[in-house]
């Protein structure tokens, strides 16, 4: 990793000084393999997918904890293909993409999962939309910020959202808060074992909304100046 992007990967807490050591763990089995790291990415989606569908159909206290775990086995294998690629030194030029792929799944299926549980709690078809519509909160800035530079060019206003290495002490909070390979799968495991999903579905749905706004004022401001 370089020291830039080490930087940045510093100051998610959860992801770097938690889920990282415990990938180097994982990436051993792996290293013994033909696995590529594309193919660990693409991988690391059914546990996403079968985590979801369990939280689709089930309010079992223990086929929670399971889907957890497969959310947080993604978590693990997303830093693993990036283990076994600098070790290997097994680069490609979309590794990056099926990597950032997996991680939008993430985003989308972690809060509209819980979404779907708070509302087979609750009885509240609000729930489910809420839960969507906070999925869709993270992915949408991100899909305009990379029409704009394709289309804009990359300038300051890009800088200032991506590079986490300068972050002031509140977009640090909103980082860890909102990184889905963060404090969100703490407060998950935390849901589930008090039962609070309406309010973790509630809580996510306005921070996740109110940092896409600031996120596309912050895009788009100088261009308004």
């Amino acid at each position: 990793m370089s020291p830039a992007k080490k930087a940045m990967a510093k100051n998610d807490y959860f992801a770097f000084y938690v889920g990282r050591p415990l990938s180097y763990l994982l990436t051993v089995p792996f290293l013994k393999t033909n696995i590529t790291p594309n193919q660990v990415s693409y991988l690391s989606i059914a546990p996403l997918i079968l985590g979801f569908l369990t939280m689709t159909f089930t309010t079992n206290f223990i086929l929670l904890l399971l889907a957890w775990f497969l959310f947080f086995l993604w978590n693990l294998l997303d830093g693993v293909d990036g283990n076994l690629a600098r070790y290997r030194e097994q680069y490609s030029k979309d590794g990056s993409v099926v990597d950032a792929m997996a991680g939008y799944v993430a985003m989308v299926l972690t809060y509209f999962g819980a979404g779907i549980v708070a509302t087979h709690l609750n009885g509240s078809d609000m729930y489910v939309i809420l839960g969507a519509l906070s999925g869709i909160s993270l992915i949408f800035p991100r899909l305009v910020m990379h029409k704009y530079i394709n289309t804009v060019a990359r300038n300051e206003s890009v800088n200032n959202i991506k590079d986490k290495s300068n972050f002031s002490t509140i977009k640090l909070l909103a980082l860890n808060m909102t990184s889905i390979t963060g404090i969100p799968q703490v407060l998950l495991l935390v849901t589930i074992l008090t039962n609070q999903w309406e309010f973790f579905t509630l809580v996510y749905f306005t921070i996740n909304f109110l940092l896409m706004i600031f996120s596309l004022y912050s895009l788009f401001k100088k261009e308004n100046v």
